[in-house]
């Protein structure tokens, strides 16, 4: 009941200002023109996200800014609707030439854009900066990567300290950068000018208002029916709503479920996809209050995500209970079911203070859910209080453990195996490091050493109920269902379950 009646007292407040917002920013984003623009035959797509991507340096860049690099960069090794390997990318074959040693095929005769050869030494360079750059996004789940060369230009070779099932998989969301420019230019340098081998090649940027790719008239592969893309963002639903009902955009991305269904009455095509991107409440188990397990078992069982789903999303989001199981449909043996009763007394009468840290505008309706968070821990009897950070902002600070009590972001399994989050999440030298445990560690590194993730699967199941039920340090609780929109005459917009995005074969 609380969460619904905080929604109905914000929501119109929201939807209003924003509004206001859009209708004096229309021209900003190329409102005042747009139909001539459409009516002259622009083949320029235009495309308006949520934020403004943090970085657009594959290397140490959230995979939410991909919808924009991956246009330029390529990863490794492309995945199929399934979400496995295939031979159509960069890398064209692998074979694990034994327990410790995988062999991958580089496809030949591939350049950057800036002319650079897209070759073995290439690739064999952006495997090690993501084991090795201090700020790598991937850097854990390479620390077991012992030697990486390559002995031609077509054949790189990968060496593992112990068995490691997979690395192919790892390298599907490992994007390639070249090695001279990126050395010369630094990570800052080379996301003010991303080179990489893909359908578009970077066109300009305007400071805080948008980014423009144009198509790569030398591309490997399939070029793109477009001219190019120019990305610009809102942070408020509504003024994305409103942009794309007044045509001023031909793609709307992160629809919330009430614009999303105000676009279809008003007759705008809006596309509905259950993602693997699902939010979860990350408390940390190494600082108070929730050092004290007592504590983390009490804000678990407080937090009910079938209420946030139902009262925020408006059934529109995916409840999901478990942090393993990466692939939409899948749900975990064990799990933690809402108790407000319990919770209450296990907190007693001491009144833990507890900070909630959260990006805000990152994901849809992220506000609304920490404050559904926070009003769950205040019932159980915590002091609650909230730190809205930028996205970035938020990152460093995981990184640097320097985040106490709760924090609540998304986890992307950008690859499909529960490792990814495993190595991301759980192990005690991951990215959150939020519950560190020599079990964990060492259920991890058997669940890697199987032939393959059938005979790993066991495992898995068991570390989920170790972090999720026995220890509670991860509160798992929803799947976002993600809502896009496009204008009348726009087609061609493929969206994967991964948040990937392929414009290629986008035309208006």
């Amino acid at each position: 009941m609380m969460i619904t009646k905080f929604l109905r007292s914000r929501r119109p407040l929201a939807v209003a200002a924003a509004l206001a917002v859009a209708s004096a920013s229309l021209t900003a984003c190329g409102g005042s023109d747009s139909d001539d623009a459409r009516s002259s035959g622009s083949a320029t797509i235009r495309a308006l996200l949520a934020a403004q991507p943090a970085t657009l340096d594959p290397i140490v860049g959230a995979r939410s800014a991909q919808i924009v690099w991956a246009t330029m960069l390529e990863p490794l090794i492309n995945t199929d609707k399934d979400l496995a390997p295939t031979d159509t990318g960069l890398v064209t074959s692998w074979t694990r030439t034994d327990a410790t040693t995988w062999t991958f095929k580089v496809r030949p005769d591939i350049a950057f854009s800036n002319g650079e050869k897209a070759d073995a030494a290439a690739v064999a360079n952006t495997i090690t900066l993501t084991r090795d750059a201090a700020a790598s996004q991937l850097k854990s789940y390479f620390t077991n990567v012992t030697a990486i060369e390559a002995p031609d230009a077509t054949t790189v070779v990968v060496k593992t300290k112990t068995p490691q099932y997979n690395i192919p998989d790892l390298l599907t969301t490992v994007y390639l950068v070249p090695p001279k420019y990126y050395q010369e230019k630094g990570s800052e340098g080379f996301a003010a000018a991303p080179v990489g081998t893909g359908p578009y090649v970077w066109a300009g940027a305007n400071a805080g208002r948008d980014i423009s790719v144009k198509k790569n008239p030398d591309y490997w592969g399939t070029k793109a029916t477009n001219d190019g893309i120019t990305f610009t963002w809102a942070n408020e639903a509504a003024q994305r709503l409103a942009l794309i009902q007044s045509k001023s955009v031909d793609i709307s991305f992160d629809l919330p479920p009430a614009q999303a269904s105000a676009a279809k009455s008003a007759g705008v095509d809006v596309v509905s996809t259950e993602t693997a991107m699902k939010i979860i409440a990350f408390l940390d188990s190494t600082k108070a209050p929730f050092d004290d397990p007592k504590l983390r078992e009490a804000a678990a069982l407080a937090i009910d995500r079938d209420a946030i789903v139902k009262g925020i999303f408006d059934g529109q989001a995916v409840a999901d209970a478990g942090l393993l199981n990466v692939k939409p449909g899948q749900q975990p043996s064990r799990s933690v079911t809402a108790d407000a009763a319990r919770a209450k007394e296990l907190v007693g009468s001491a009144a833990p203070a507890v900070q909630i840290s959260y990006p805000a505008a990152q994901y849809t309706n992220i506000e609304e859910v920490a404050q559904a968070v926070g009003g769950s821990l205040e019932q159980a009897g915590f002091k609650v209080t909230y730190v809205p950070l930028d996205y970035g902002t938020l990152v460093k600070r995981i990184i640097g453990r320097q985040v106490p009590g709760i924090s609540i972001f998304a986890g992307v399994p950008n690859v499909a195996v529960p490792d990814y989050f495993v190595s991301g999440f759980l192990k005690t030298k991951s990215i959150t490091g939020n519950c560190p445990d020599p079990k964990i560690d060492e259920l991890a590194q058997q669940a890697l050493e199987q032939d393959g993730a059938e005979q790993a699967a066991p495992i898995y199941d068991q570390l989920n109920t170790i972090g999720v039920v026995d220890k509670h340090c991860y509160v798992p609780l929803y799947r976002q269902v993600f809502n896009y929109a496009t204008a009348p005459g726009v087609s061609g917009v493929v969206f994967g379950p991964l948040n990937t995005v392929d414009f290629t074969k986008t035309t208006r």
